[in-house]
């Protein structure tokens, strides 16, 4: 505490960007400054806190122990800052010029990305919107570092820092292809079991929800397909007499592209609801908190 009446902030903002960015170079080019004057403000840091920050390793700067320690919460309080000044002002979407970063699974960007992106940009075309993945362990990291503003993904457990809101429940859905002959029109659980299913999941092992539910009554469909995509799967089907089972947002969008026979899956299912997730940091930004409004409205459309 004693250290903190001769803080300059703009020191600390040399210390994230110094961090984040991974060099001087880099951070003097983020900030718009001299290298030398990232250097300088360095060696005032490192006087200050009586500590390298970080040491040079060949070409790069590697952080101390003090330095990591210190750097997720300098992070943080100035996102923090910088929000509350954003917050105290307006926020008005047909002028900005913001860019937001929302974290979302492959397959959630297929079936829910393009209408969040028509609604956004329709209320603001000059913003940049970003959909980008991230790894799940490393979300705490991303929402307080700034590489993500919001994060949309399943119940996760989180710390305090971060803020959730759920999305709803999606139902799954059956399809089937149209004049497929082993099907008459409807579709019960001993003909979803006696056909082939096509699975589409990214991950190479383990079941869908819907295999787990029906391992608790004791029965097992036959996966002859497993494939990485919803896309694959539905052109799968519509080739063949197998059955896919998605979510239903994907089938709305792929029933679109290529019809189907659809069913409601003939089986209960617990279906884990899905989040939107952001930081405690950016509660009081304008533009964050419009952005948050517009995807829980149009997820909820759903």
């Amino acid at each position: 505490m004693k250290r903190l009446p001769r803080l300059d902030l703009n020191l600390l903002q040399i210390f994230d960007a110094i961090y984040t960015k991974g060099g001087v170079s880099a951070a003097a080019s983020h900030l718009n400054l001299s290298q030398p004057a990232i250097s300088h403000a360095l060696a005032k840091l490192r006087a200050m806190l009586d500590d390298p920050l970080f040491i040079r390793q060949g070409n790069r700067l590697v952080p101390t122990g003090t330095a990591r320690a210190v750097a997720e919460p300098i992070h943080a309080a100035l996102r923090e800052l910088v929000a509350a000044l954003d917050g105290a002002g307006s926020f008005d979407p047909a002028q900005s010029t913001r860019e937001f970063r929302i974290g979302i699974r492959l397959a959630g960007e297929m079936s829910r990305f393009p209408a969040l992106a028509s609604r956004v940009l329709a209320e603001a075309p000059h913003v940049r919107l970003i959909s980008t993945a991230f790894r799940r362990r490393d979300l705490v990291a991303a929402l307080a570092n700034g590489d993500l503003d919001v994060a949309i993904d399943v119940d996760l457990p989180v710390e305090d820092r971060l803020c959730r809101e759920p999305l709803g429940v999606e139902p799954l859905l059956v399809a089937a292809r149209i004049g497929n002959d082993r099907i008459d029109g409807t579709l019960d659980l001993d003909r979803y079991l006696a056909l082939d299913h096509v699975f589409a999941t990214p991950r190479p092992h383990g079941p869908g929800i819907e295999d787990i539910a029906l391992a608790r009554l004791g029965l097992q469909r036959r996966v002859a397909v497993r494939c990485q995509h919803a896309i694959t799967a539905w052109q799968i089907v519509a080739k063949t007499d197998m059955l896919c089972t998605l979510p239903r947002s994907h089938v709305r969008m792929l029933q679109d592209i290529w019809p189907m026979q659809l069913f409601d899956l003939p089986i209960a299912v617990a279906q884990s609801s899905s989040y939107l997730y952001w930081h405690r940091a950016v509660q009081a930004d304008a533009g964050l908190a419009w952005l948050r409004a517009i995807i829980l409205d149009v997820m909820r459309e759903e």
